[in-house]
């Protein structure tokens, strides 16, 4: 019998998925209310200022914020032309609502002004600046804002996992060629990046990351890891191009994830729920049954409850190595039309790209692919708790949702 339990992702090293107290709910049958996590449909939005519906069938008015409104953002004239994007962006940063990505052109001077309007609701709020989700952040390659919201589980998940495999691979290699190197590696997590450069300034939180540091010496970034849903591929590309021109990584690893269907909430609100918590153990125990029945039939998903899906197949995870001057790496496949692909021994990763070039030369020993044992990402117990887990908050939200008070 599959059980919910926490993984050893969740237990030791994963902030992001701590940050998410809806998520805890469903593990420790907790209702938590912050007013910046209000979940609403993630499909549409339209200006909060008009009165209008923000996302598609589900109310929000300006009385759901603690300040008692939208944070100011200064003279509409600061943004020419993009005010209903801005609104769009400060109400994704407000709201939280779950697994969302939006990029606004604008220029440098209006994203400070937008950042400082978060920075004030966040002082508001009493919203700590420790939590990743959710994220603001700038391309001066591109002059785009990015607003990411709290993501799934299984993004976590995998960003983890690959930054754990990485690791042992790279730590694997150096303990036969040069164990005292070891050290120099550091773990940057998912830690905010900020640069400036005579194309401008840029800032961004990678998904994990790897470092180079000796003591006297200046710490650097060495390699990205930067996850996200297939349909954003093109997003991930603009991602790889600011950390390697901008933020000086030497190599950027993009891991793409494939669900079918897509999710969406439901249109329409459920009217018969009296009590949401134990609706949410009845949820769990239904996914709990399916997740059974799928790991029997050999595939990561689908999970449906109340006539609705709320998570689809895992049906591709793929990963790619990009370094500077890359037109298009190879794609390697760990998952591939829903089941695991042939796993890879290595995905194009070089033990040469976890050290500046000077320090690699010093280091005197030969190169070599890092070994990559996929094995560890798609074992069955920890990747079906991944999906599981997405389903469970992803059904928590949206009843926090119906909870939320209206005004």
């Amino acid at each position: 019998m599959l059980a919910l339990r926490l993984p050893y992702f969740l237990k030791y090293g994963s902030n992001s998925l701590w940050n998410a107290p809806v998520l805890m709910a469903v593990l420790w049958r907790l209702r938590v209310r912050q007013p910046n996590q209000a979940v609403l449909n993630p499909t549409t939005w339209t200006s909060q200022t008009s009165g209008k519906h923000l996302l598609d069938g589900i109310e929000a008015s300006t009385e759901q914020f603690s300040t008692g409104g939208m944070p100011a953002i200064g003279p509409t004239d600061m943004f020419p032309g993009i005010d209903e994007d801005c609104d769009k962006a400060l109400f994704l940063l407000t709201h939280n609502p779950p697994e969302q990505r939006l990029d606004i052109p604008m220029t440098y001077s209006q994203f400070v002004q937008l950042e400082e309007s978060w920075s004030k609701f966040r002082s508001e709020n009493n919203i700590s600046k420790e939590k990743r989700y959710p994220s603001l952040s700038y391309n001066g390659l591109m002059h785009i804002a990015t607003v990411v919201t709290i993501q799934s589980a299984l993004h976590d998940y995998t960003a983890s996992v690959f930054r754990e495999i990485i690791a042992s691979g790279v730590n694997e290699y150096l303990t036969i060629h040069k164990p005292n190197a070891i050290a120099r590696l550091k773990n940057y997590g998912s830690t905010t990046m900020r640069k400036l450069t005579p194309r401008g300034p840029s800032s961004k939180e990678p998904d994990q990351s790897f470092g180079y540091g000796r003591p006297g010496r200046k710490p650097c970034l060495q390699v990205a890891i930067e996850c996200g849903v297939r349909e954003n591929y093109k997003a991930l590309l603009r991602d790889k191009d600011l950390w390697i021109q901008h933020l000086g990584a030497k190599a950027v690893v993009l891991i793409g994830l494939k669900e079918a269907p897509r999710f969406e909430n439901p249109r329409t609100p459920y009217e018969n729920i009296k009590d949401p918590v134990a609706e949410v153990e009845e949820m769990e125990q239904h996914a709990v049954v399916a997740m059974k029945r799928n790991l029997e039939q050999g595939i990561y998903g689908r999970i449906e409850y109340r006539s609705h899906m709320w998570v689809g197949n895992l049906v591709e995870v793929f990963v790619e190595v990009w370094r500077a001057g890359e037109t298009q790496p190879l794609r390697k496949w760990l998952i591939r039309y829903g089941r695991p692909n042939r796993l890879p021994k290595t995905i194009g990763l070089k033990i040469s790209d976890f050290f500046p070039e000077h320090e690699w030369a010093a280091l005197k020993i030969p190169d070599s692919n890092v070994p990559f044992h996929g094995a560890r990402y798609v074992l069955w117990e920890d990747l079906a708790e991944a999906v599981l887990m997405t389903a469970s908050n992803r059904f928590v939200l949206f009843l926090e949702s119906l909870t939320m008070p209206k005004g």
